[in-house]
C-alpha cells in the first residue's frame, strides 16, 4: 500500500456568519473591519426579506428611502470591500458541542471559532390564491411597516349587537 499524505485541513474560520440579511451583513462589515476575516453563508435567499421588499423607508441613512434589493446589493458590496467572503450555500447542519464549532453546507464541513446566526425571519402567509396579487396592494407581511401604513385608520371594529 502506498503512503498517501493526509488531505490538507481547511483553515478554521475566525467568524462564520449564517445569513445575508441586514443583520448578517452588518455583522460581516464590523467583523471584517476588526480583521476577523468573516465568512458568510448566504443560504436560500441572499439579502433576506428585504430582497422582496419595494421601498424601504425605515432604514437609517436613506432620507428618501431605498429599494430593498438595492440596499442589500450595497450592503453586500460594502462587506466584500472590507474582505468578507460570501458563499452562496445553505448551512444544513451544525455541531456546537465543542471547539472548533462545526457547520455543514451539504457534505462540506466548515470549522469556525465563532458563529453568528443571523437567519432572520420568513413571512407567514395563509396560502390563499389571491395573496400574491394582493401583496403590496393592501396586504403586507411587515409588522414594523403595517403600523405606519394604517395609522389613524379604523382597521377592525366590532359591531354592536342589537
Amino acid at each position: 500500500m502506498a503512503n498517501h499524505p493526509a488531505a490538507p485541513v481547511s483553515p478554521i474560520n475566525d467568524v462564520t456568519i449564517i445569513g445575508t440579511g441586514p443583520a448578517g451583513l452588518t455583522a460581516a462589515i464590523y467583523a471584517a473591519r476588526a480583521a476577523l476575516n468573516p465568512v458568510v453563508y448566504a443560504g436560500m435567499q441572499h439579502g433576506g426579506q428585504l430582497t422582496t421588499t419595494t421601498e424601504v423607508e425605515n432604514f437609517p441613512g436613506f432620507e428618501h428611502g431605498i429599494m430593498g434589493p438595492k440596499l442589500m446589493t450595497e450592503m453586500t458590496a460594502q462587506a466584500e470591500r472590507f474582505g468578507t467572503k460570501i458563499h452562496y450555500e445553505e448551512i444544513t447542519k451544525v455541531d456546537f458541542s465543542s471547539q472548533p464549532l462545526k457547520l455543514w453546507a451539504g457534505d462540506k464541513m466548515i470549522e469556525s471559532r465563532t458563529v453568528i446566526i443571523a437567519t432572520g425571519a420568513t413571512a407567514k402567509t395563509l396560502g390563499l390564491k389571491t395573496e400574491s396579487t394582493l401583496m403590496g396592494r393592501g396586504l403586507s407581511t411587515c409588522a414594523t411597516c403595517d403600523g405606519f401604513f394604517y395609522r389613524r385608520q379604523t382597521i377592525w371594529r366590532k359591531s354592536a349587537r342589537k
